[in-house]
């Protein structure tokens, strides 16, 4: 579907994006880079609109002619902003110039994918009646603080029929897509506990999950930061932890919270210490529709072929901020494997992660199947 000139562009792009990664409701430049490479498939700058502090929000009117038979309006989503963290993939010549941020997770890769869809919707918008339109969301802040409330709260999802999202995942084969209906990616909340005592304390959280929640609902929580002391010989009297809570369901998490509070606690009294216990919730589950579910799957068994499309590894206990607009439209959000062999294949957030850029053709051709798919037009042979 793509030109090899065209694939050659977006590997670059892509490459490029990677050299210059930035954080959160700081991807100025990223932005832009996005604003030329949309020019540059031939819309007007006025379909280009700012949203969210660095996001955009762009319209591909269809021009054609005759009467919609589809939805009138489906939005496609990518992520923008990188980790703030090194990388470690010292070999590449793409490598980041920013230090300590880098595109560990992939959202360089899903910007280039939306943009060769973009590149080919725009090409064929006369095929397109008149009364639907494309919308792409390229959303700042995904990793944190969560660009997607801002983008709803400024109109990103007027008039939207239904939403998609994409994430690649390198721990399972180039060529594969998997996408489940229900509940695919956990509501997260952070928390932290302060302690303060005479030399020392206990404290167990981590018998939270296995002895009150069942092993039928999925849930983790993970202490990842003790912070405690500053010399060798003076003992401290404060001491403070911290880490996440993932769950998939309301009622798992209100089990959590009130369980960690009740052992921290009781755990501090019966020491004779004073505690403090902070959890704030932050991204919901992501809940994709059963009939958007279903779409996705009976497309990528017709593009991917049947042994290729499934929900193995889902749902799964990482989170994704696309779970606020599955809350106000109804919608997808899939996987696509990104392994393949001769490559390290390192999994999302890791230093040596790095975007497979083989999945670039096959995930634009998803795209633009998907648009036909759900504005019931025919763009490509």
């Amino acid at each position: 579907m793509l030109s090899s000139a065209q694939l050659e562009g977006l590997v670059a792009l892509r490459r490029e994006l990677h050299r210059h990664p930035e954080v959160g409701f700081q991807e100025h430049e990223t932005r832009e880079r996005m604003r030329a490479a949309l020019l540059r498939t031939g819309l007007e700058p006025e379909a280009i609109k700012e949203c969210a502090r660095t996001g955009l929000v762009v319209d591909i009117l269809g021009t054609g002619e005759g009467e919609a038979r589809g939805v009138a309006m489906v939005a496609l989503r990518t992520d923008l902003d990188a980790l703030p963290m090194t990388e470690n993939n010292h070999h590449l010549p793409h490598r980041s110039v920013n230090e300590g941020v880098a595109h560990m997770c992939g959202h360089d890769g899903h910007m280039a994918c939306l943009i060769g869809a973009a590149t080919l919707l725009v090409q064929a918008r006369d095929k397109i009646p008149k009364t639907q339109t494309v919308r792409l969301l390229f959303q700042p802040a995904e990793e944190s603080p969560g660009g997607a409330p801002l983008m709803i709260e400024e109109g990103c999802l007027d008039g939207v029929d239904e939403v998609y999202g994409m994430h690649n995942w390198p721990t399972v084969e180039l060529g594969t897509l998997l996408t489940k209906a229900g509940p695919v990616m956990a509501h997260t909340s952070r928390f932290e506990v302060v302690i303060k005592g005479k030399g020392g304390h206990g404290s167990q959280p981590h018998t939270v999950i296995s002895r009150n929640v069942s092993y039928a609902d999925p849930a983790v929580l993970s202490v990842c930061f003790l912070h405690g002391g500053e010399a060798f010989n003076v003992i401290p009297d404060t001491c403070r932890f911290g880490g996440t809570i993932r769950d998939l369901s309301p009622a798992v998490f209100d089990t959590i919270k009130q369980r960690l509070t009740t052992i921290v606690e009781q755990t501090c009294a019966a020491y004779g210490c004073e505690c403090e216990v902070d959890v704030q919730s932050r991204y919901p589950v992501l809940v994709n529709s059963e009939a958007e579910n279903d779409h996705v799957v009976r497309l990528a068994k017709r593009f991917f072929g049947p042994d290729k499309v499934g929900d193995r590894l889902l749902p799964m206990l990482a989170a994704e901020d696309f779970a606020y607009y599955l809350e106000k439209k109804p919608g997808c959000f899939f996987f696509l494997g990104t392994q393949e062999e001769g490559r390290t294949n390192a999994l999302n957030h890791s230093s040596d992660f790095e975007f497979n850029d083989s999945v670039i053709p096959s995930a634009v051709a998803f795209w633009v199947r998907l648009v036909e798919d759900r504005l019931n037009v025919s763009l490509f042979p």
